[in-house]
Parts: structure tokens; sequence; C-alpha cells
């Protein structure tokens, strides 16, 4: 019996990517998770990762290949995967007409996306999201807000699911965690301007702190100023930042700007025994381990406090299931049958 197929396309990134270069560099959260993913699907899928900017074939194995998007037509997936792009859903819906879509969202949609319900429902395409937190905001929005209500009486409902970013269960490293040592480590968007000032007003109190800022390397601020304790890592492979992470007292996170729709920077921390500093925003307490306890990101003592009780009473935080092979695997299979 022929094995059904899986085209997943990234439309955005600026470069290719594939399994190695996981190893060999930084890239972001949502092209990782692809990679992960499609791992993952292929051993019981034939995997297509079609990317907008590579311009070579590459076959990882029998089942798995990152191919140019200019060599789509040479397949007939039975499921098509986009990524975030819903301009796309069209033309892709006419040109494989038997395949099932998908639409992988990775962010937060404001009110002006139900106007997407029309072609959603068009196209036949469900939409996937990185967590149940995720869906309840996204389907607040598609099917149940007043305008939401409105076209569910022309339309279909839009079918929103989720599936968790695959987290490997790490091998903790034996090291020696550094009690002052705080990290940061995601795009500069993030926060990361909101996370410098709180840093700076902690650090007045406790001088011995020091924070280290790496990110994935596509994005920079230069106008965020960095006094002589925050130690700019740059873009790391991901070996290299795990490394970095379970040396650290904590991810030092404190900020209400970016909500998570998953949070990798959550569970890649988690999974290694680290702790989150964080904010209740977005997927913060669904993703992270319940003995992760969140705080305010304006009340600097209470960020304070919080540091020097990890310091004598370090967290018992642990990797979770829910975001293994088996179970994300389950997920996407769930997925597909909708």
């Amino acid at each position: 019996m022929n094995k059904a197929s899986i085209l997943f396309l990234d439309n955005t990134y600026p470069k290719d990517y594939q399994v190695s270069t996981l190893e060999k560099q930084a890239i972001g959260g949502t092209e990782s998770s692809v990679v992960k993913t499609a791992l993952i699907l292929c051993k019981a899928y034939n995997v297509f990762v079609a990317q907008k900017f590579r311009k070579d074939e590459h076959r990882e194995n029998k089942s798995l290949s990152f191919i140019p998007k200019a060599h789509m037509h040479k397949l007939d997936p039975d499921f098509i995967v986009v990524l975030r792009k819903y301009p796309l859903l069209k033309g892709l819906k006419k040109q494989f007409p038997k395949a099932k879509l998908f639409l992988w969202l990775h962010t937060y949609k404001n009110t002006e996306y139900v106007f997407k319900r029309a072609g959603l429902s068009k196209t036949d395409t469900t939409i996937i999201c990185n967590s149940k937190t995720h869906v309840k905001h996204t389907a607040q929005i598609l099917n149940k807000s007043f305008l939401g209500s409105l076209f569910s009486l022309i339309s279909k409902k839009t079918t929103v699911t989720y599936c968790y970013n695959p987290i490997t269960k790490p091998e903790k490293p034996t090291i020696k965690r550094d009690s002052n040592k705080l990290l940061f480590f995601s795009s500069p968007n993030k926060g990361l301007k909101q996370v410098v000032a709180s840093f700076n007003a902690i650090n007045k109190k406790l001088p011995d702190l020091r924070l280290y800022i790496a990110n994935p390397g596509y994005k920079d601020d230069k106008s965020i100023e960095l006094n002589k304790d925050i130690i700019v890592l740059g873009s790391l492979p991901q070996q290299q930042m795990m490394q970095h992470v379970a040396e650290s007292l904590c991810v030092f996170y404190p900020q209400d700007s970016f909500a998570e729709t998953f949070g990798l920077i959550y569970a890649e921390a988690n999974a290694l025994g680290t702790p989150v500093l964080a904010h209740d925003i977005g997927a913060a307490r669904e993703i992270l381990h319940p003995n992760n306890p969140l705080i305010d990101a304006n009340d600097y003592q209470q960020i304070e406090k919080m540091i020097i009780a990890w310091q004598k009473n370090f967290p018992q935080v642990a990797y979770k299931q829910d975001f293994g092979d088996d179970s994300v695997f389950k997920q996407w299979q769930k997925c597909f049958k909708t």
C-alpha cells in the first residue's frame, strides 16, 4: 500500500534549510519546527518541504525531501500544509484540487482576519494552531465573534485545531549551573527592549547578575543600549544554544508586549530543567511546567524576589511528554482526519 504524501510549503523564509541546518546554524523557531515535524511524519508518510528560496532538491531519506517551490508541479500530494500565507490557498486549490489544505498559523490574528472566512470556506482549509490557547483565540475571531457569527450564516465554520511544536527530550548535560547567569534567546522584536530595561533595574540591586542575549540571526535591534553586564552571544547553532540554557539560572523573559502562540523558549528551557521568568501572556501558562510560576513583567520588585528565591531554592521543572514525537505524530494524524 502506497503511503499518503504531505507537502509543506514555506513561501517566506529567505534561505533554504534542511535537517543539517539545525546542527550548523541558528534558524527561526517556525522553521526548526517544520524540519522536526517533517522528520516525525516521514516515518509514516512521504513528506516534501517546498521552499520559495531553495534552488536545489535535497533528499534527506527515502520519505523526506526538501525541494524548490518551482518543483511542486511534479507532486500529487494528499495533504498540503501552508505556512502562514493565506493568499496562496486559492492557487493551490486550483493546482491540486484533490489535496486537503491546511494553513499553519504561528501568530495571533486580529479581528479583521474574520474576512478570510470566505476564502477558507471555498478552499475547505483547516487552520492549524500551535497550542490550545492559540486555538481558543483564533476560533473566537473566526467563528464566535460578532462578525464570525454573521459569516456563519452564509458559510460553514472554519475548523481550527492544533499541533504542538515538537521538542526532543534532551540528555541533560553534566554542567554547573551559574546562579547569576540569565539568558534571553529569541528574536529582538519579542520584547527585548522591555527585557533589557527590566534587567538594568534589577542589576542595580543584584550587581552580580549577567544577562546573555542570543537571537536566531535574522533580526537585530541596534537601538537597545546594553550595559557592561549584558553579553551578546549573537546567532548560535541549536546545540550551543541549549548549552547556555542548561547553564543559566533561568531564561529571562519579563515582557508583556509579545504573546507566544507556543513558545519554544518555554518548552526547550523547561526540558533542560531551566525555569523561565515570564509574564502570564499567550500560551505561557499552558506550555510551562506547573512548577514554573509566572510574574508581572512590570513589577521589578517581584522579579528581583523571584530571582533571589530561585538562587536559594531552584524550582524543579521538567520535560513534557505532550511535546514528544509520539504525541506530536498523533496530533497531526488527528488533523489529517478532520
